[in-house]
C-alpha cells in the first residue's frame, strides 16, 4: 500500500468530545467517535518511540507483549539508529511512519524525551504514554520539562498518560503500552477485574495476588506523576465496560475529586465495585489540626467520608483490596446481612461467633420450623443454632453436609454464608463437599465464602469457583465489607436529598471570624436550633435581656478576635442576680480591651441544664469541598475525637449512621432511668447545616458549633456556641 503524503497523513485533527459519564459506552454507539481515552484503550495503531530489540528494557517490553497477547493493530518502532526491532520495520522518526498513530508510548527520558512528546502532540496523537522518568519526581528541573510536556499536549489537543508511569493495558485486545514485568512473570489473561493506580508497584502487587486467586484483570493502568490524565479519568473510562465487575483503584493523592465522584456513581449504576486503597492513613500522614471542629476533619478521615458518600470501598492495602474483589466477582451480591456460619470445628463455630460479633455482624435466629429440620439432619448430641456445629460425625456421614445445605436452602433470610473446615483430610470427601456447596450457591442470591487452612482443601473449592479464605476472620471481614457495599448500594438507591430551603445571606461587609452573636443568628436564620440569646452593649442592657429570658443565664464576652473565650474567662455560668450579671459583664469587657480585641458586648443566653454536650462542625476542604463533623462535644472533643465526618449531601438516616459507630452511641439510648436522646433533632441540625455549607461553597471556610446540647427525645438540640469563619477570598 503506498504511503499517504507526509503533511496529510500528520495532520491533527479537532480535539475528540470527552464522553460524559450518562453517554452510552463507545463501543455500544455504532458509528460514534470514541474519546480520546476510550480510543487509547483500544488503539488501531501504536508508536513506540525509543523502541528496542531488547524484550527486556522499557522500549523492549510493549512490543514484545503486544505481539505476545495478539495485539491486532499496528505497531510502529521509533528507533533512528535500527531498521528493525524484535521482527518488525522499525522508523527513525515519528515523521516517516505511514499514518499518525492513535497511541504513542515514549521510552525516552528527560529532555529527549521531551522533544518527542512535543513532536506527537504537534502531529495530533490522541494519547501519549511516557513511561520513562526524569521529570516531577526527580526535582526542579524535571519539573519544568514535565510543565512544558503538559504545555505542548494540551496546544496540541493530546491527552498525556504519566509521565513515569508503568503506562495502559488492555488484555482483551492486547494493546499493552505497560512496560511491567510482571506481564513476563505472570501471563495477562482478559478477566472481569480491573486494576488502576499511580504506582506501578502497587498495581502489580495487586495483579499478582489477583492472579493468585485466579482472577485475571482486563486492564491494568498505571499512571505515575499524573501531569494529566488521572486515574480517577480511567476509572470513569473503565467502568463503562460492561464486562468489568470490579475494579481496584490504589491512589497516593487525590487531586480529582469531582472525576472520581462521577465515576463512582456511574460503576455503581452500573453495578460495578469500586475498591479504593489509599495510603497515608497514620497521623503522621495526615497534617491533623485541632483548634476546632473544623478544622479536625483531617485528610484520612476526609478520604473515609468520600468514599462512604459515594460507596467507594475503601481497603486497608492491595491484599484486602484482591480479597473483597474476589467477592464482587465471585458471588451475588446479597440482600441483607443475615449471617450464617457453620464448619467442623466447635472451635472455628465460636471464633466465629465473635469475630460476627465484634464487626457487627447479626446471626441469624433459626426458626422453629428450621431447627427441627436441622435437628433431623444433624447428629443427636449437635445443636440445632447458628454457628451450625458439624462436628465430627461429618468425617463418617457422607450425608451431612448436604443434608444441613437442603435445610438451608429453604431459608429465604440468610444472606450470608460462611463455611469453614479448618481440618479436612484424609478420610473427608472434600471433593463432594466442594460439588455440593457449588450446588447450594447456583442461582441463590446468597455471598458465601469457604474458609480453610490446608491449601489442598482451598483449591478444591476454588476449582468449583467458590471464594476461598486461608482464615475464618478473613472470610468474615470481607464479607461484612461486601455486605456493607451492597447496603451502600441499595442507599444510593433510595436517596431522595430534598431540595434546600432558603438559606440568608451572611452578615453585610463581615470578614474573617464571625463574632459568636453573628455566628448564632446566622444560624438560627438558617434554621439551625439555637439557645435563645440576646447581645447587649453594656451591663444594664444585659440585666434586662436575662429578665426578659428568665432563670439563670450564661453571660459571655464577645469579640470576633477571640472564637475561644474559655480560654481567657470569658464565659460566666449560672447567673440569677443582676449584680452578678452586671459584675460578669464589666469583667469580660476589661479583659477584652486588655487583649487589644475588639469588644462586640456582652453575650446573654439562657442557661440550659440537662442532656448531653455534642459536637457539629464543618469546613471548606481544599480538594473535597465541604465536609461535616458529627460527634461527642465538650472540652475533651480534641482530646478523643469521637467524631464522624459526612460529606453533604446527605439525609438524616445518613447521619443517624454515623452517630451509631461512635463510642458514646449506647448512651443515646438512655442508661439508668435516663431518657433517650433527640438523635432525630441533631440529625435534622447537621443536615441542614450541609446545606449551608453547598449554598455558601467557597464563601464559608469553618463552622464550629460546640456544644450542641442534645436533649431528651422531643425535646430538640440547641446550638449552646458557634464560631463562623468566612473564607479569605470568595472563588472567582
Amino acid at each position: 500500500m503506498a504511503e499517504p503524503a507526509r503533511g496529510d497523513t500528520l495532520m491533527a485533527p479537532p480535539p475528540a468530545a470527552r464522553q460524559e459519564p450518562d453517554e452510552a459506552p463507545a463501543a455500544s454507539r455504532p458509528g460514534a467517535r470514541m474519546n480520546s481515552l476510550a480510543r487509547a484503550l483500544a488503539p488501531a495503531s501504536i508508536a513506540v518511540l525509543g523502541a528496542s530489540d531488547n524484550p527486556h528494557k522499557a522500549g523492549g517490553r510493549p512490543i514484545a507483549f503486544m505481539r505476545q497477547y495478539g495485539f491486532q493493530g499496528r505497531i510502529y518502532p521509533v528507533n533512528p539508529g535500527r531498521a528493525e526491532v524484535q521482527g518488525l520495520r522499525a522508523y527513525a522518526s515519528l515523521a516517516d511512519l505511514p499514518e499518525r498513530p492513535e497511541l504513542a508510548l515514549v521510552a525516552v527520558g528527560g529532555a529527549e524525551g521531551l522533544k518527542l512528546v512535543e513532536q506527537c502532540a504537534a502531529a495530533g496523537v490522541g494519547t501519549v504514554v511516557v513511561v520513562a522518568s526524569g521529570y516531577a519526581e526527580a526535582g526542579e528541573a524535571g519539573r519544568l520539562l514535565q510543565e512544558r510536556m503538559l504545555a505542548a499536549c494540551r496546544a496540541g489537543g493530546t491527552r498525556l498518560v504519566g509521565p513515569n508511569c508503568q503506562g495502559l493495558s488492555n488484555f482483551s485486545n492486547g494493546a499493552i503500552a505497560n512496560f511491567s514485568t510482571i506481564f513476563h512473570e505472570q501471563p495477562g489473561r482478559d478477566g472481569p477485574l480491573a486494576i488502576i493506580g499511580q504506582s506501578g508497584a502497587a498495581t502489580q502487587s495487586v495483579y499478582a495476588l489477583a492472579q493468585a486467586r485466579g482472577i485475571h484483570a482486563r486492564y491494568v493502568h498505571a499512571t505515575g506523576n499524573e501531569a494529566d490524565v488521572t486515574a480517577a479519568e480511567l476509572l470513569l473510562e473503565t467502568v463503562e465496560d460492561a464486562e468489568v465487575r470490579a475494579v481496584v483503584l490504589y491512589v497516593e493523592a487525590l487531586g480529582d475529586p469531582e472525576t472520581l465522584a462521577r465515576a463512582a456513581a456511574r460503576a455503581a449504576a452500573r453495578g460495578i465495585a469500586v475498591i479504593g486503597v489509599k495510603s497515608g492513613r497514620t497521623a503522621n500522614g495526615q497534617r491533623a489540626a485541632s483548634s476546632h471542629t473544623g478544622a479536625m476533619a483531617t485528610e484520612d478521615r476526609v478520604i473515609d467520608a468520600f468514599f462512604a458518600r459515594h460507596n467507594i470501598i475503601r481497603a486497608v492495602d492491595p491484599y484486602e483490596a484482591v480479597s473483597v474483589a474476589a467477592l464482587c466477582i465471585g458471588t451475588p451480591r446479597p440482600r441483607g446481612r443475615n449471617l450464617v456460619v457453620m464448619s467442623n470445628s466447635g472451635a472455628s463455630c465460636v471464633m466465629g461467633a465473635d469475630t460476627a460479633d465484634e464487626l457487627g455482624m447479626p446471626l441469624l435466629r433459626f426458626g422453629p420450623e428450621v431447627a427441627r429440620r436441622l435437628e433431623q439432619a444433624m447428629p443427636a448430641f449437635s445443636s440445632a443454632s447458628n454457628p451450625v456445629d458439624l462436628t465430627g460425625a461429618l468425617l463418617n456421614d457422607r450425608a451431612l453436609f448436604p443434608g444441613v445445605l437442603e435445610v438451608l436452602a429453604g431459608v429465604e433470610d440468610v444472606h450470608l454464608l460462611m463455611v469453614s473446615f479448618p481440618v479436612a483430610g484424609s478420610g473427608y470427601d472434600v471433593e463432594g463437599y466442594a460439588d455440593a456447596l457449588a450446588r447450594f450457591a447456583a442461582g441463590r442470591g446468597i455471598a458465601l465464602a469457604v474458609s480453610a487452612y490446608q491449601e489442598p482443601v482451598r483449591e478444591a473449592f476454588a476449582r468449583r469457583g467458590l471464594v476461598v479464605f486461608g482464615r475464618e476472620r478473613e472470610a468474615l471481614r470481607a464479607l461484612n465489607t461486601y455486605a456493607a457495599y451492597a447496603e451502600g448500594l441499595r442507599r444510593l438507591a433510595a436517596r431522595a436529598v430534598a431540595p434546600a430551603p432558603a438559606v440568608p445571606d451572611l452578615p453585610a461587609g463581615a470578614s474573617g471570624t464571625l463574632d459568636e452573636a453573628q455566628s448564632l443568628q446566622f444560624l438560627r436564620d438558617a434554621g439551625i436550633a439555637t439557645i435563645p440569646f440576646a447581645l447587649c452593649e453594656d451591663a444594664e442592657a444585659a440585666v434586662e435581656a436575662a429578665r426578659r429570658l428568665g432563670g439563670e443565664v450564661v453571660l459571655k464576652g464577645c469579640s470576633p478576635d477571640i472564637p475561644h473565650k474559655s480560654e481567657h474567662g470569658l464565659v460566666a455560668l449560672g447567673l440569677a442576680t443582676p449584680d452578678r450579671i452586671r459584675e460578669a459583664a464589666a469583667r469580660h469587657a476589661e479583659t477584652i480591651r486588655a487583649l487589644g480585641a475588639r469588644h462586640s458586648g456582652a453575650l446573654v443566653a439562657r442557661m440550659l441544664k440537662g442532656g448531653r454536650e455534642m459536637a457539629l462542625g464543618a469546613r471548606l476542604d481544599p480538594v473535597f469541598g465541604p465536609v461535616v463533623l458529627v460527634g461527642d462535644g465538650g472540652i475533651y472533643l480534641e482530646a478523643l475525637k469521637d467524631f464522624r465526618l459526612l460529606v453533604p449531601p446527605f439525609t438524616e438516616a445518613e447521619v443517624a449512621e454515623a452517630l451509631s459507630r461512635l463510642r458514646v452511641a449506647p448512651l443515646f439510648a438512655g442508661l439508668r432511668g435516663e431518657p433517650p436522646a433527640d438523635l432525630a433533632a441533631f440529625c435534622r441540625m447537621a443536615v441542614r447545616l450541609g446545606e449551608v455549607m453547598l449554598r455558601f461553597h467557597g464563601r464559608i471556610a469553618s463552622v464550629d458549633i460546640n456544644p450542641v446540647k442534645l436533649m431528651a427525645v422531643g425535646e430538640g438540640a440547641f446550638a449552646l456556641d458557634a464560631v463562623i469563619e468566612l473564607a479569605a477570598a470568595a472563588p472567582p
